[in-house]
């Protein structure tokens, strides 16, 4: 190996909730750990993602003494999290769970708060962020910017100022290639977002579907008062800014923007065309202490029979009601592997661990509640059924720490990554938007099913429907199939190190990609 070039300084900037930083922090934790390279790396975002980059630091200098200590930088203003949880847009987003309402008026009411929900700060919020991103940049003077696609003060403040930059991003290439395809495949073939179709759309659904996205196409040119406001704002005190968000990226291929995306093409929906500005990594997973190292005692029970393992999220809660149902579905599943271990004993001794979110005060552990009497007093009381609010464990360390052979989660972006690097088949309950195009994923490559796509529309799920699903992947007739595929696509996103390391590299070509240009023009 020869030796180091000289140091490469970096900036990072996203937003701070883990669904948009992880593949920061994991990208960071790449940068300052790569042996043959020398690079500062600075992470701006808000304080609530701080102490994640501090752990990144120790991960790092733990596993290279060489590594230097990432430097976090505080951007000024509210955080998106906090900007689309005030009470104004929860009660719009718990309007929205009203199942009497028409489909139509649904589907108009939560397109428009989508538009809220991805741009979430009033005009003078979105200022403030985007002089303080200026003000890091500036302070900073980085050799190329990382910036998060979700995170557009950033991106109005990085045109603005005409810095260089490339979009680092927990999204898949359909998000941005979408634009791209041909013959219209965008409205009759893909299902719009958020929508139960399947893929490709039914006959009998093109009409509908093409219906929904020219709506989406028309609320967010026509209606969308929101961003309007904020243009206006940025207008009036940002001379010559303009407005960036996500959207203006794809569809403006003329800026070169390039899009590194935590995905490849063979972990996604089949693309006729992907543009060369799409530069798939893979997925970027954030390092993690190990279960043994956090939880002991967590590790010795995982380790002891195969376990499903139920995580639908932080942002998921469950009431009583779809307590039931979840313990439903497990009870069908366990139930059905015990009727087969005579004839096959390699799932002898399944076991759950469920990571509850509760919706409400009631009990799920003490004899004669709802849950205990449908999962069984021999389930509770041996310990085969754990219930728990919290493990400190990242999901990682729980996904890889045991001998976990089906995932059940929501289908959020890095979910479904962990468990596709993790190698284990997984079962996906969407709840909205973007999760519903992981639970056809998991179908469209076999390593996993669709758990709740029969349920009634306004229902999260049914337990009959996602116990025969948990059945299917257990023991069902393609279980050795969804089992095989998703090892084999846990060993190709670890190719070259991983997704964190690609896109590490890719940003440093970045650098090198400038410094020859510059020579050029000399």
């Amino acid at each position: 190996m020869g030796s180091p070039s000289p140091g490469k300084r970096v900036l990072l900037i996203t937003n701070s909730e883990h669904g948009q930083a992880n593949v920061y922090l994991a990208t960071s934790y790449a940068l300052v750990t790569l042996e043959d390279e020398d690079v500062e790396v600075h992470f701006a975002s808000f304080p609530p993602i701080e102490k994640f980059v501090n752990l990144t630091t120790k991960h790092a200098v733990r596993d290279n003494s060489r590594a230097r200590p990432i430097i976090f930088h505080s951007i000024d203003g509210i955080d998106m999290v906090s900007a689309w949880t005030r009470p104004e847009l929860v009660s719009e987003q718990e309007a929205l769970k009203d199942i009497d309402v028409v489909k139509l008026v649904y589907a108009i009411r939560r397109m428009m708060l989508l538009l809220k929900i991805i741009l979430p700060w009033t005009g003078p919020e979105f200022v403030k962020i985007l002089f303080s991103v200026i003000d890091i940049v500036h302070k900073v003077q980085p050799d190329i910017i990382a910036v998060d696609p979700a995170f557009s003060p950033a991106l109005t403040a990085l045109r603005h100022i005409n810095a260089k930059f490339i979009v680092l991003s927990p999204n898949t290439i359909k998000d941005f290639a979408m634009p791209h395809q041909p013959n219209g495949e965008p409205l009759w073939k893909y299902p719009c977002i958020g929508t139960y179709f399947p893929f490709p759309v039914p006959l009998a659904h093109i009409p509908t579907n093409i219906f929904l996205v020219l709506l989406a196409i028309v609320l967010a040119a026509f209606f969308d008062s929101h961003r309007r406001s904020i243009q206006r704002h940025v207008a009036a005190h940002v001379p010559g800014a303009r407005l960036t968000t996500l959207n203006d990226l794809s569809l403006n291929a003329h800026l070169g923007i390039r899009f590194l995306v935590a995905n490849l093409p063979e972990i996604e929906f089949p693309l006729a065309v992907t543009p060369p500005s799409i530069i798939p990594c893979g997925p970027m997973i954030r390092p993690a202490l190990s279960l043994a190292e956090v939880d002991p005692a967590l590790a010795v029970w995982l380790r002891q029979a195969p376990t499903v393992y139920v995580n639908l999220g932080t942002h998921m809660f469950l009431d009583e009601d779809m307590a039931v149902e979840m313990a439903v579905a497990l009870r069908i599943a366990l139930d059905a592997v015990v009727a087969i271990l005579w004839r096959d004993k390699k799932l002898k001794g399944l076991q759950v661990l469920w990571k509850l979110n509760r919706k409400g005060e009631y009990e799920v552990g003490k004899k004669g509640c709802k849950v205990w009497d449908v999962l069984g007093e021999r389930m509770m009381l041996s310990g085969r059924v754990k219930v728990v609010e919290w493990f400190e464990a990242e999901p990682t360390a729980v996904l890889e720490g045991g001998r976990v052979v089906c995932a059940v989660h929501h289908g959020g972006a890095n979910s479904f990554l962990e468990t596709v690097s993790a190698g284990i088949p997984q079962v996906i309950i969407p709840v909205w938007m973007d999760t519903y195009d992981f639970a056809r994923r998991a179908e469209i490559l076999g390593i996993g099913r669709w758990g709740n796509q029969g349920t009634e529309f306004g229902t999260i799920f049914k337990g009959r429907e996602l116990g025969t699903a948990l059945v299917d992947v257990l023991i069902g007739g393609r279980a050795s199939v969804y089992e095989n595929r998703a090892r084999e696509l846990a060993d190709l996103c670890k190719r070259s190190g991983g997704g964190r390391v690609i896109a590490a590299r890719r940003i440093l070509a970045e650098i090198e990609t400038d410094d020859a240009s510059e020579g050029e023009k000399t």
